[in-house]
């Protein structure tokens, strides 16, 4: 027995050092959390809580040493058949990432989907919802590890090309190594990601790197929880992938935004450059209040109003009209939105309000907009790599994480927030300051619904920022996330650093320190001093912009693909081979390309179309793999890729 009992632990050591070798070389982070800890145990440093254990009834489970409770109190092994006869190739269990319409259950046709239409509506016409079973997984999110006997089984079942493993716990990760091979997950080309023991960001962080691996295989991913426990993790990877989908990407704003760009470059305005902009950090040791507008600042307008000579003033375009009735003048307004709607943001009683102010706009902004600005002082940040004279390209979903950065990039090392709230007015509801350019009112209580289904309009309580908890919704917490990322992002990326204080009265906003206006002592600030010429320094405009090469290069892509699309083909296998032989011919002509938002562009696309045509092939029902809908298959795809070409190749037409 005392032989046995050797050789299984032996046995035991092995499976861990082989683990431990296996995350050394794969998996650097989760190798030092491990290794780390490893070594607290062995040298007495770190209590452990948890202790695998084998039981005589002849499997293991995992004792809780505080609570002298067991993690499982069951035959781990029987749990571990039981849960992989649960897991099925259905899509049951799963994020169903392809838009649904809920009137006959069948894929939604939208707008911004334009070409693909023809495409998802032939899909709705073949397909039985109702039966839908694939023939192979190819994305699988296990959450929480337990002993891992249970992901050893369902995963010999499911052999998914690409494996996430979340467990928050780092102790219980490492016991895990003892009994499951984590390195069968990377054989044969597959690929597995790891989140161990992190926190929401570093959690999300990775869940995106698992998103974009293979995104073209979204449109279904299974997952399994071990434990109700880590159900609030279910809920981060729901959230990620209600705005990180295929059908996200919308190609036609992406085509818009280059024909803008190009037509901003050919009237010779003012970009924004990396090289100017740091070796002339303008903002450098000045204290900048950034203006946004969220319901706080009708608390704080006052205090901005009697304070705007020691700050340089950064704002967001909607907050302007609430600025000028208050006799506050901003030195700088950043402006995002595409919508010729913004036009009205700038309508000021006093049409020399803005007359010593600079306006930074983002590279997809509307004719309406630009004439109604175009005596004033403009200058561009561009959106996507249409030229690679400003050394950077940059957008942010919301225009008030673009005022944060935007003041980074010129060198702000010391920032004050107004008006960033991620919530809306506790009293009324209202997601806006007074009197600025939009009204939006929101529910201050949680709506009785019948389905576990996730709203934008949902009630979150959240923690405050100078308040212990304030609530918000879906929607405008994702502004939380967006600066929380922005800042996390940049300071991994950056060598400058900075200091922010959050003045506003909603949601903490990790990465701002919190802080209430009144414990400013404004009196030992000095008056600003800043001048609108100023970002001449960090200006170029862009005279080196030809686009002919392209243009040719296009149309032979635009042949090659109708070339492609005369031939048909007999199975499911000879298609896709032949179109990923055509896809490297095309991505290799990208590489030839001045524009390089044209490859990335392509590749996109490539990703949400392939998105629709995987999931049809990857359906067991007889009729998708009959030879006349491969060959149909193979035509929306041939069309929807020439109409996309022909209007790429009109943009670099007009610039010549």
């Amino acid at each position: 027995m005392q032989d046995e009992f050797e050789n299984l632990s032996e046995m035991l050591n092995v499976q861990f050092l082989k683990n431990l070798k296996f995350l050394q070389d794969n998996h650097k982070k989760t190798f030092e959390k491990v290794n780390k800890l490893t070594y607290e145990i062995e040298n007495n440093i770190y209590e452990e809580r948890y202790a695998l254990e084998f039981k005589q009834e002849g499997y293991f489970d995992i004792l809780d040493l505080k609570t002298n409770k067991f993690l499982y109190g069951f035959n781990s092994y029987t749990e571990a058949e039981k849960r992989k006869e649960i897991v099925d190739f259905s899509s049951k269990h799963s994020l169903n990432l392809l838009r649904v319409d809920p009137k006959d259950n069948k894929l939604a046709l939208m707008t911004t989907l334009g070409e693909l239409n023809p495409l998802v509506n032939f899909m709705n016409s073949i397909i039985d919802f109702k039966n839908i079973t694939f023939s192979k997984i190819f994305k699988f999110i296990f959450i929480g590890v337990g002993a891992g006997i249970h992901i050893n089984e369902i995963y010999k079942k499911i052999d998914s090309m690409n494996t996430l493993i979340i467990e928050p716990n780092l102790e219980i990760f490492r016991l895990s190594m003892f009994l499951l091979d984590y390195s069968t997950f990377e054989k044969n080309n597959k690929k597995l990601f790891l989140s161990v023991a992190d926190d929401a960001f570093q959690r999300e962080y990775v869940i995106s790197k698992f998103d974009r691996h293979h995104n073209y295989m979204n449109y279904n991913i299974k997952y399994h929880l071990f434990s109700l426990e880590q159900e609030y993790i279910l809920q981060e990877i729901i959230d990620f992938f209600s705005h990180n989908f295929s059908l996200s990407f919308s190609y036609n704003a992406t085509l818009q935004v280059v024909a803008r760009t190009i037509k901003i470059i050919s009237l010779k305005h003012k970009f924004l450059k990396k090289s100017l902009l740091f070796n002339n950090p303008i903002l450098k040791n000045k204290k900048v209040l950034i203006v946004s507008a969220g319901p706080s600042i009708d608390e704080r307008i006052d205090w901005i109003y009697e304070n705007q000579d020691k700050f340089i003033i950064v704002c967001v375009d909607i907050i302007l009209k609430k600025l000028e009735k208050n006799n506050i003048v901003p030195d700088i307004v950043v402006s995002i939105d595409p919508s010729h709607l913004v036009a009205n943001f700038f309508d000021t009683q006093n049409k020399e309000f803005l007359k010593n102010s600079a306006i930074i706009f983002l590279t997809q902004q509307h004719d309406d907009v630009l004439e109604k600005v175009k005596d004033l002082n403009i200058y561009f940040s561009q959106v996507l790599p249409v030229s690679e004279e400003p050394e950077y390209y940059f957008s942010v979903p919301n225009v008030g994480t673009f005022s944060f950065a935007i003041s980074l990039f010129l060198g702000a090392n010391e920032l004050y927030l107004v008006g960033s709230d991620a919530a809306f007015n506790q009293k009324t509801g209202s997601r806006y300051a007074k009197d600025n350019s939009r009204t939006v009112m929101d529910k201050l209580q949680p709506s009785k619904k019948d389905s576990k289904g996730i709203s934008d309009e949902d009630i979150l309580e959240v923690k405050g920022n100078l308040k212990n908890s304030v609530k918000t919704n879906r929607e405008l917490y994702r502004f939380k996330k967006d600066y929380e990322l922005f800042i996390f992002d940049y300071k991994k990326t950056n060598t400058r650093e900075f200091t922010a204080y959050n003045l506003s009265n909603g949601a903490y906003i990790e990465g701002l320190i919190p802080l209430n206006p009144k414990d400013i002592d404004t009196k030992k600030i000095p008056k600003k001093s800043f001048n609108k010429s100023i970002l001449e320094k960090v200006t170029i405009t862009i005279d080196n912009l030809n686009l002919k090469k392209d243009s040719n290069l296009l149309l032979a892509i635009i042949q090659k693909v109708k070339k492609f699309q005369k031939i048909d083909y007999k199975t499911k296998d000879e298609f896709l081979q032949k179109k990923l032989d055509l896809m490297i011919w095309i991505l290799e002509q990208k590489k030839e390309m001045s524009n390089a938002t044209y490859g990335k562009l392509f590749l996109q696309f490539i990703e949400l179309i392939d998105t629709y045509i995987n999931y049809v092939l990857n359906i067991e029902q007889k009729k998708l793999q009959d030879m006349n809908t491969i060959n149909y298959l193979k035509n929306y795809w041939c069309e929807a890729l020439i109409l996309l070409t022909k209007r790429m190749k009109a943009m670099t037409d007009i610039k010549d």
